[in-house]
């Protein structure tokens, strides 16, 4: 009951602002366009839908966050606003490893490629982290975004926005230090130009940066039983470096052709993890194997956009390319498995590989029309080919013959593609002039094949190939929208998501303990019956408002939403053999809301507030997993909140003075990465960031402490790229209290 009476009077004053809106947006619109719009809120346009609108007439659950804000918040990597987002939630559990172990979820809907990730109009993933330069919004669309974005979107989609080349001379550069707790000194760079290079017809936009966050974990080497022979310090530092560059090349008018590349490297220096509990910053390990790992990609694509007096002709063209190579210590578990009742072998330095590829060509066409007439019509297509190369290698050099038939302890290489092909496309029509209908339906193939081969001690040599899995579908949406007022817009609507399937690896015959054969004939499942599973598929029913009044200086927003989740894809747990496989099994229901508040409530003085509410829960059990009806969807919290405080007057002629401050708190959840039997209790955590400094047309200066609680947020438990060792469980957790000093310079 302790959460509910404060959440219950958040919901109520903000319903109660709603209410005294209506009257005052109405006076705004009697007063006409002559009335002051100098306290404005600065109006964001999104392209959520396809189309550009202001994200107040988007009938949508959304929340977008503006390069201005994303500067004001000092965003430059997605944990800086990802906790600034009503109901989502990220966590460990998307991938093993921890270059690309980050999940997200929204409203609830967790798991692997639940949520689309975009940069622009391309697919790419939601494992991924680009660092935040140059970008115009974030935009986070809440809800299934399936007719329109496909398979990946099933609850919801985060799409990155960058800047587009102008026809303007202008750039800036932004540098910054920092000391983190328990750890040394930070740095970045970057910098941003624009070129006009051909005055209105041809222009270059160009960023490129740099940064290094210092390790905050410390390793003590030789044996647990025993001090630490010699401490290491400083691990888990990263160093992130890229860019992008980007053309446009408009030859006639209404054509603008944009190809742009970005590249992004990551260097990982040992490993970023919290042995046994998330608040100790000591590791232990016998040796020093150099854990580490690195993470490049790159995406290139093209755009070209034909914009006639009836709509728009869109192409998008994207190739995305991202290889990940990481290392890990995996002494005490080699030491762990090849012990028997009668023999514990001695330590044997055992590293395990990960080398993992994504190859991706995603191409989208489209048309939407700016019809005159009560009829709009937006209809495209979809082409996605993709490819995923593994390969883990686990050694432990002299390991044979005496305690092993071989040092190869583990090969595993497999392959997966897949392809996509779809339509799309939604109708509206404008009923009567405050009302609107929409409806939306998209048509989807997906193919996909994969290889496998394995060999070592522990699973032999084996070659396997699933056979061709094809699926088929539609995913419809329905909705309505009402404008109450021209600032006040009220919506409902019902829409469909699914989540394409996939392979299992395959599993190694005969009895237990090294076979799964009982445990395959205990579920009554065959091999070959779990080779693949199936798509999982929900649909969620919403309702929600957008308001605008006192002149705009105040805006209020909210959802609530009801969804149905059928089908799921959960890991099913073979208790005998020890492994697992994913299966298309049980249901679940979410229910919740969001609310959305941002005010000037002084000329001086902004405030934002963001609250979310989900309640996401097993309704049926599914065979072989151990989540009963009524337990809670893992790695969902109920509540979030995020708020910010801002306030900025003149100090001189030129220049002004601001200080923020951001408050993000994020409910309690479970983590079942390691033990779907026992998950593991993540407790709730808030972070609280401040800035303060002063800025004028051309400069600005600001200091600024993150995580000043120095809060050890815990964001789950590591799935590692070989195995946990039964006891010492290794958690993600968040950077410890920073504090630096940042300066920007503007020029054109």
């Amino acid at each position: 009951m302790g959460k509910q009476l404060p959440l219950g009077w958040i919901a109520g004053a903000l319903l109660v602002a709603a209410l005294a809106a209506q009257p005052a947006a109405a006076q705004s619109a009697a007063r006409g366009a002559g009335a002051s719009r100098s306290d404005a809120l600065e109006e964001v346009l999104v392209t959520a839908t396809k189309r550009t609108e202001s994200v107040q007439d988007v009938p949508v659950s959304i929340t977008a966050i503006s390069a201005r804000d994303l500067e004001a918040m000092g965003a430059q990597q997605f944990f800086d606003y990802g906790t600034a987002i009503p109901n989502l939630s990220f966590g460990i559990g998307a991938s093993d490893g921890n270059l690309s172990g980050r999940g997200i979820a929204l409203r609830g809907i967790e798991g692997s490629n639940t949520t689309g990730f975009y940069i622009d109009d391309t697919p790419v993933l939601e494992t991924l982290d680009p660092h935040v330069v140059d970008l115009a919004r974030i935009e986070v669309l809440r809800g299934p975004q399936g007719t329109l974005y496909g398979a990946e979107s099933m609850g919801g989609t985060v799409r990155l926005i960058t800047e587009q080349p102008s026809f303007n001379l202008d750039g800036q550069v932004h540098v910054l230090g920092s000391g983190t707790d328990h750890g040394s000194f930070n740095q970045l760079a970057e910098g941003v130009v624009n070129v006009p290079i051909v005055p209105d017809t041809l222009a270059l936009r160009a960023s490129a940066f740099y940064e290094f966050d210092d390790g905050y974990f410390d390793k003590g080497l030789g044996a647990e039983t025993a001090p630490p022979t010699a401490t290491l310090t400083h691990l888990g530092s990263m160093k992130y470096y890229g860019g992008q560059i980007a053309l446009r090349f408009e030859p006639v008018s209404g054509l603008a052709i944009t190809p742009r590349i970005m590249y992004q490297r990551t260097n990982q220096d040992g490993s970023p993890y919290a042995y046994d509990t998330a608040t100790n910053l000591m590791q232990r390990e016998v040796f020093n194997l150099n854990p580490g790992g690195t993470d490049k990609w790159y995406l290139a694509s093209l755009t070209i956009n034909y914009t006639v007096p009836f709509g728009s002709f869109v192409s998008s063209t994207g190739y995305f390319d991202r290889n990940t190579l990481e290392l890990e210590d995996d002494t005490d578990v080699t030491q762990f498995f090849l012990s028997t009742a009668t023999t514990t072998p001695p330590p044997i330095a055992s590293p395990i590989t990960r080398k993992q590829d994504l190859r991706r060509f995603a191409q989208e066409v489209r048309f939407s029309s700016t019809f005159q007439g009560p009829v709009q019509l937006l209809v495209g297509g979809f082409y996605s080919d993709s490819t995923r190369p593994r390969d883990y290698e686990w050694t432990a050099p002299g390991a044979s013959p005496a305690f092993a038939s071989t040092d190869l302890l583990l090969s595993f290489i497999d392959s997966r593609n897949a392809k996509e092909y779809a339509l799309f496309g939604d109708v509206s029509y404008q009923v009567v002039p405050k009302l609107k209908a929409t409806v939306g339906m998209r048509w989807f193939r997906d193919t996909a094949t994969f290889h496998q081969l394995t060999d070592g001690f522990f699973f032999g040599a084996t070659i396997h190939d699933a056979p061709t899995s094809s699926e088929s579908g539609f995913t419809p949406k329905y909705l309505l929208e009402y404008k109450v007022l021209p600032d006040v817009l009220l919506y409902a609507g019902a829409a469909k998501g699914f989540r394409e399937g996939g392979n299992n690896i395959a599993l190694p015959p005969g009895p237990p303990p090294a076979g799964c054969g009982q445990d395959l004939t205990n579920l009554g499942v065959t091999a070959a019956s779990i080779a693949a599973f199936k798509s999982d598929n929900l649909w969620n029913y919403e309702a929600g408002f957008k308001s605008s009044f006192a002149d705009r200086r105040f805006t209020l927003n909210g959802a609530a939403f009801s969804i149905d989740w059928d089908k799921i894809q959960q890991a099913v747990h073979l208790p005998l053999c020890g492994y697992g496989y994913t299966g298309n099994a049980g249901r679940a229901r979410s229910t919740g809301f969001e609310l959305e508040f941002n005010g000037r409530l002084l000329p001086e003085l902004t405030f934002g507030l963001g609250v979310g509410y989900t309640d996401a829960h097993i309704t049926e059990q599914g065979p072989g997993t151990p989540q009963q009806a009524g337990s809670p969807v893992y790695q969902v919290p109920d509540l979030t909140i995020a708020s910010n405080l801002r306030y900025e007057r003149p100090l001189t002629a030129g220049w002004a003075g601001f200080a923020r401050v951001d408050y993000a708190h994020i409910g309690s959840s479970y983590s079942a990465n390691n033990d779907v039997q026992s998950p593991r209790y993540r407790p709730g955590y808030g972070l609280a960031d401040l800035r303060i400094g002063g800025r004028n047309e051309r400069y600005e200066v600001a200091l600024f402490v993150k995580n000043l609680t120095n809060e050890h947020a815990n964001l789950g438990d590591a799935i590692l790229i070989g195995s946990e060792e039964p006891g010492h469980p290794r958690f993600v957790i968040s950077t410890p209290r920073t504090a630096g000093i940042e300066a920007r310079m503007r020029f054109k």
